[in-house]
């Protein structure tokens, strides 16, 4: 008889996108295997709409952030570009992605310290970033809505905070142990090369003399 995935319980919390079936035949007691489904197996996305309910970025505000003063970018659900000359802050868009969600200095390939993204002649800086949140494998809906608004605020004089809120603007955290539940929640993996390969990693990707060397740009 056919098993159908079972609704997450809202009271409970959420675990990274994982759904357990059970046997629908009475008087039954059927455990097997398939009786566990791993729900990475099933679509990110709406299959109606082919856009993905969960985890991407719709929007990225910075301010005082290395060479910009103030911008704001809305993404789309697919693919997305960002062109512009030599020294407009291409890079600067993908650092704050990077730093925004929680990933460090080094990762960037940018500096030894998130002060270095502060614009010269500014004392903070500030990176907001909202995810979508949507779908039967959101992020605590209850608490968050349709979307997550991680902000990452920087200091001259050191020490960075943050702020975790709902679509509505409402705080639901400071801490950054609730940051990294979402992006591992969402798999966002910031500091893995393969997720995001930054410019001066991407280099030494290319120039890499074997398979070897390659593989290990990448671990």
């Amino acid at each position: 008889m056919p098993k159908q995935k079972q609704s997450r319980n809202a009271s409970e919390e959420p675990q990274a996108k994982k759904a357990r079936l059970k046997s629908q035949r009475s008087g039954e007691e059927d455990e097997t295997q398939d009786d566990t489904f791993n729900a990475s197996q099933s679509a990110d996305f709406d299959v109606n709409t082919g856009e993905a309910e969960y985890g991407i970025i719709e929007k990225l505000c910075v301010k005082n952030f290395i060479c910009h003063g103030s911008l704001s970018m809305n993404f789309g659900p697919n693919i997305n570009f960002v062109v512009g000359r030599n020294g407009s802050g291409k890079s600067a868009v993908l650092t704050a992605i990077v730093v925004g969600l929680g990933g460090k200095a080094t990762a960037t390939t940018r500096g030894s310290s998130v002060q270095n993204f502060i614009k010269d002649g500014k004392n903070v800086a500030e990176i907001r970033i909202t995810l979508r949140n949507r779908g039967d494998f959101a992020y605590k809906p209850k608490e968050y809505g349709d979307s997550i608004i991680v902000e990452r605020k920087l200091r001259k004089g050191g020490g960075s905070t943050y702020k975790l809120m709902s679509s509505s603007e409402k705080v639901i955290s400071t801490e950054y142990k609730e940051l990294s539940s979402i992006v591992d929640f969402f798999n966002i993996q910031v500091e893995n090369p393969v997720s995001i390969m930054t410019q001066e990693t991407s280099k030494k990707f290319l120039h890499a003399k074997n398979a070897r060397d390659k593989y290990k740009r990448t671990t």
